[in-house]
């Protein structure tokens, strides 16, 4: 595997992870916001402060793994699913991008989608400065 690789796949397994992790922080700071994202663009009404803190926890927790490189199957995995429902779920603006009330920045989320699906396929490669390399050696 040669290096450029290597760094190429933790460049997207960190800066997915600060994506993730920067959302995560959010449903702490902005719990009402969240709470009208979720009513929005997935159809859950009343999410309380208390249920986008714990959402929040989860994601923060996901996003450091991510960022470490641990459990990859699992971590990538679950993050390739959350994106992959995120963007799902703003696909008229997606299918629209130019259209009035649209948003041309919920087109960003295509090429992390891709970002993601490619992270997630090549996880055994994703070896520089992952703690599974090391947690598995050590096994």
């Amino acid at each position: 595997m040669h290096l450029s690789v290597k760094i190429a796949l933790l460049a997207i397994r960190v800066s997915f992870g600060l994506f993730l992790l920067v959302w995560g922080l959010n449903k702490f700071v902005n719990p009402e916001g969240t709470s009208g994202i979720f009513a929005k663009f997935y159809g859950i009404e009343g999410l309380g402060a208390a249920s986008s803190m714990i959402a929040g926890g989860l994601q923060v927790a996901l996003s450091v793994a991510i960022i470490l490189g641990l459990f990859k199957t699992i971590t990538y995995g679950t993050g390739l699913a959350i994106h992959a429902v995120s963007t799902l779920a703003t696909a008229s603006h997606i299918l629209l991008p130019l259209a009035e009330g649209s948003n041309l920045l919920f087109m960003a989320g295509l090429p992390i989608l891709g970002a993601i699906f490619g992270l997630f396929v090549a996880r055994r490669d994703d070896t520089l400065l992952a703690l599974d390399n090391i947690r598995t050696a050590k096994a």
